[in-house]
């Protein structure tokens, strides 16, 4: 198979996946790809050189460290599910694998791990199960729903932001642009008068659900920025693919044909604003914010149910 097809895979992957090499009982990580960044907050130049054993940070009373230690030391496949703490300390259940790599010689020379976040199935298991949970247990809860906005389902504002300073990281390393798309609910308060806000509220949640099913790719994700308003982070698209991209979810929201009579067409659409940059210096993801808004007001200013771009 062709390298680069394996390589993208990797870097396109939904899951983490890290490669390490056993040095004198530590395995310090070589290699993570921008999925384990993301799920950790952690950048690849903090992380690299060093064992990943700080994601347990002090919580060391695991079952499933032991299975993962003793099957390191025996060079075998393990599977096991720990609490780990993402940079800021939000915990999270990663599911991890560990698979042996094998030398000419038979030696173990690296290990693969692909880490899942399970933080939601966990969540529910612990609630079937119907344990009593300790508030410590109860603040895993808490800290997801921290990160979730509650009316529409989809990532809030906290982690939008909280992700913008990641993704900048992984632009800036790979050279790669970095692409913001705002979108607003076209004429939403009109909608509110009219349908009340039961309406307002099934609005956004049919925008937010459709907007979060445009993905096909794992750095791709949607927020709720505020009121009526998303914001879209993608990596590595061009300007023209951008703009494509945003006249899509334009289409794809009119498409739902959802009824809006204080609107021209009466039918509900929205407004998107993007921008596209590629790093070479740190701290400049507020710039983006901006030029993507300016597009915004932009497309709306131009008579709305359309993108504008700022590239």
């Amino acid at each position: 198979m062709n390298l680069e097809i394996l390589k993208q895979a990797v870097l396109d992957s939904r899951d983490g996946i890290t490669i390490s090499e056993p040095r004198g009982g530590a395995n310090p990580l070589i290699f993570v790809n921008p999925a384990f960044e993301r799920m950790t907050g952690y950048a690849f130049e903090e992380i690299t050189g060093i064992d990943c054993r700080y994601l347990q940070r002090d919580d060391r009373d695991q079952p499933g460290i032991a299975v993962i230690r003793d099957s390191i030391a025996a060079g075998e496949y393990c599977l096991a599910t720990l609490r780990n703490y993402q940079r800021d300390g939000t915990m999270f259940w990663n599911e991890l694998s560990i698979s042996p790599i094998f030398g000419d010689r038979g030696d173990v020379t690296h290990f693969i791990g692909i880490q899942k976040d399970v933080t939601a199935r966990v969540l529910v298991e612990q609630q079937l199960i119907g344990k009593n949970r300790s508030l410590e247990e109860n603040a895993g809860t808490l800290e997801l729903m921290a990160m979730t906005d509650g009316l529409t389902g989809i990532h809030n504002r906290r982690f939008f932001d909280t992700q913008l300073g990641i993704q900048e990281k992984i632009a800036r390393r790979n050279g790669t642009a970095l692409t913001l798309i705002l979108v607003d609910v076209d004429h939403f308060k009109a909608f509110n008068t009219h349908y009340g806000h039961p309406g307002g509220d099934g609005v956004l949640r049919a925008v937010a659900h459709s907007l979060n099913q445009s993905f096909t790719r794992s750095s791709d994700f949607v927020a709720r920025y505020g009121g009526e308003e998303f914001a879209i982070l993608s990596i590595g698209l061009s300007a023209e693919n951008a703009g494509r991209f945003a006249d899509a979810l334009c289409r794809r929201i009119r498409s739902l044909r959802i009824p809006h009579e204080g609107a021209p067409g009466g039918l509900l659409t929205i407004s998107a604003g993007y921008a596209v940059h590629t790093y070479t210096d740190a701290g400049q993801a507020a710039r983006l914010v901006e030029r993507a808004d300016a597009a915004l007001y932009r497309a709306k200013a131009e008579g709305r149910d359309r993108c504008a771009g700022e590239v």
